[in-house]
């Protein structure tokens, strides 16, 4: 199978720049743009029927290349999932912004030439899709995305084995690529406490760099991380600079995050759970495995379950892969102090441990309002009063497993299915800003109890 990261990294290497022009000069949203790449990806899925694993791979490939958040991705996926039809009709910023419709066409066109080669329907497809997005060019892009493909060296069990070392690069540029990082983190909501701290490792790390190039020694450090706190705090995010900045720092050659939980590393049957929690560890190497919920591979009943070999077997992997495997375990407080005490390998190799406290009120309303810009909606002060009331009861009544950032999310898509059903009863014709205003009764049957708003 081909290298997904680095065939998207090729394929989107304009994105950012040709969405930023878009965004400056065409007036459209970053979300509508990183929306029709999204569907763009989504319908090429399509073609042939359910996405497998490889077409998965890329997809996820991409999100990762492009700093997606989890919730990111689920906004975009629920905007597509939304549609009344599947239409080309969607793809207004491409339409308007010629370069950026060939990237997107290119992107498209290198999932579906993954495998090496373009099925009858794909390319009937792609014919449709080029009079709206690559006019005259389809057939020179299609080619350039199976080049691409067929260019990339596999990746193969045998690619795992090697651990050459990685070039220190000229520090300047090192200490530049940080900086981009640390700036992405900064941007986020709250963590003030967390950013100082992966602010202090960075620097600690940055040091540690120049000493290696002046031939100096430099004291052992465990990279392994325990992320405590509750859902919607950030920590997948977080996980997600760091990688970045342990690629910048040439601690990770790849720098992509793996997420899992114990679902994906427990098996069925004995010895199926070290299959498949080596399975994973090899997908993470070179990057970051984040496995979420992580106490939950400890039995609480005191029947025997497979999650004490997967501890067993992560903790092997982590002495084997110490060079190229960086792992962040992540849960609830107390549950993960009692975690990390299961195994007497897990205390020497997870020496950090960073806190995610709940975000303030006032934080809660600036992520709703980063909800609300990035769909194109805005709130009334009326709406704004209303949410903050929400958020300090639920704050006040159940702290202790306040979902945050997952809670905002719901909270956010209940008042516009509520503004949708109150604009619905209009006879007249509706204006742009109605369209776009929440008022304070879109959120007044929003309920503030967690069981309404978190469930899975």
């Amino acid at each position: 199978m081909s290298n997904a990261y680095g065939i998207a990294g090729q394929a989107l290497k304009d994105y950012e720049p040709l969405k930023n022009k878009a965004v400056s000069c065409g007036g459209y949203s970053s979300f509508q743009i990183d929306f029709e790449l999204r569907f763009a990806l989504f319908l090429t899925a399509l073609i042939d029927g359910d996405t497998n694993s490889s077409e998965r791979a890329f997809v996820r490939a991409v999100k990762d290349c492009l700093n997606w958040s989890d919730l990111h991705e689920q906004l975009l996926k629920d905007r597509i999932t939304s549609l009344p039809s599947y239409d080309f009709e969607h793809f207004v910023a491409a339409r308007h912004n010629p370069d950026l419709g060939l990237l997107i066409f290119k992107v498209a066109g290198v999932l579906a030439a993954y495998d090496c080669d373009l099925s009858q329907d794909e390319r009937l497809f792609f014919k449709n899709l080029e009079g709206i997005l690559a006019p005259g060019q389809g057939e020179a892009l299609l080619n350039e995305a199976l080049g691409l493909c067929k260019r990339q060296p596999a990746f193969t069990d045998a690619s795992l084995l090697g651990n050459a070392p990685i070039p220190v690069q000229n520090f300047t540029t090192v200490h530049e690529s940080v900086e981009v990082c640390l700036a992405e983190l900064n941007e986020l909501i709250g963590l003030d406490d967390v950013k100082h701290e992966v602010e202090r490792l960075t620097r600690y790390l940055e040091i540690q760099a120049q000493r290696r190039q002046h031939q100096l020694k430099q004291p052992p450090l465990t990279l392994h991380m325990v992320f405590t706190g509750n859902p919607g705090t950030g920590k997948t995010t977080v996980a997600r600079v760091i990688a970045k900045v342990f690629r910048s720092l040439n601690i990770l050659k790849k720098g992509h995050l793996v997420e899992t939980d114990r679902m994906g590393l427990v098996g069925q049957y004995v010895g199926h759970t070290a299959k498949k929690t080596d399975e994973v560890v090899r997908q993470a190497l070179d990057g970051i495995l984040f496995i979420d919920e992580a106490y939950s591979l400890v039995s609480k009943s005191g029947e025997n379950d497979f999650g004490a070999e997967a501890i067993d077997t992560l903790v092997k992997r982590i002495e084997d892969y110490r060079d190229r495997l960086v792992v962040i375990v992540a849960g609830y407080p107390r549950e993960m102090e009692e975690f990390i005490e299961t195994n007497p390998g897990l205390r020497s190799r997870f020496s950090t441990s960073v806190y995610f406290p709940n975000y303030a009120v006032s934080e809660l309303l600036d992520i709703l309002k980063s909800f609300c810009n990035k769909n194109e909606y805005h709130l009334s002060e009326e709406a704004e009063q209303k949410a903050c009331e929400l958020f300090d009861d639920v704050l006040g009544s159940d702290e202790q497993h306040f979902g945050n950032g997952r809670y905002v999310r719901n909270l956010f898509e209940q008042a516009i299915r509520n503004q949708a059903l109150r604009l619905s009863l209009r006879k007249d014709e509706l204006l742009r800003k109605e369209l776009m205003l929440l008022k304070a009764e879109d959120f007044a049957s929003c309920s503030s109890k967690r069981s309404s708003l978190e469930a899975e």
